[in-house]
This record gives C-alpha cells, structure tokens and sequence, in this order.
C-alpha cells in the first residue's frame, strides 16, 4: 500500500490538522517521499490529541491508503 506525494500532500491540506503536520514535515526539510504512511498517521493522531486539548476545532479526515 503506498500514496503518492501529490495524494498525500492534497489530503493533508484537507484539513487544518494536516496542514499542520505538512507544514511541520516541509519545515524540517524531510521529503515527502521518505515518509511512511504510517508516520503521517501517528503525527494526525497527535495533532488531533493537541487541538482537542487546546479546545481549537478539529475537521477530521482519514488518510487513504489505496488509490
């Protein structure tokens, strides 16, 4: 099971938690293509613990594994 970048940036940017961890991926200069999907998972699942902590609001969305 693999995604492709342009596939996993476009769902990132799907919601503010994605955006957040694209933003905190692209900040630390790692390629996209270096990622595991599994990754991504666990860096959403951990901004999504730290909005609804801070009590900001969370669209969430799932990750696709097969296109």
């Amino acid at each position: 099971m693999s995604i492709s970048n342009l596939q996993l940036e476009q769902q990132l940017l799907d919601s503010d938690a994605g955006r957040a961890v694209y933003d905190a991926l692209i900040q630390a200069n790692i390629d996209l293509r270096c990622v595991s999907l599994e990754l991504v998972k666990d860096m959403l699942n951990a901004e999504y613990r730290h909005r609804h902590r801070m009590g900001w609001p969370n669209s969430r969305v799932c990750l696709s594994a097969s296109f």
